[in-house]
């Protein structure tokens, strides 16, 4: 699944959210997910970069394009801005912390 194009108005609430800077009219907030697993390393893709990233398994992240029920990976942001694809049985979500 290609992910050309995100969702802008969405990225610039989820920057807001992280940074501590949103505010009541900017919109929903995202939920936080985290990588299943509590201990060791995951390798996932970076689209941006065409190579792999090494995550931490139980590092809080962001879903930027959950994409089709069908589709096997999802595009996510980590709180230190890594935007990579994970596969979705990987990934749990935690709610609001």
């Amino acid at each position: 699944m290609p992910w050309d194009d995100i969702d802008a108005k969405k990225f610039k609430i989820l920057i807001k959210q992280i940074s501590g800077t949103i505010k009541d009219g900017d919109g929903a907030l995202t939920p936080f997910h985290i990588i299943k697993g509590g201990i060791g390393e995951i390798w996932c893709y970076q689209p941006s970069t065409k190579q792999v990233v090494k995550l931490f398994r139980g590092k809080d992240i962001y879903i930027l394009d959950f994409g089709a029920e069908e589709d096997e990976q999802c595009l996510a942001m980590s709180s230190d801005g890594i935007v990579f694809v994970i596969d979705k049985d990987e990934i749990e979500e935690i709610g609001f912390n």
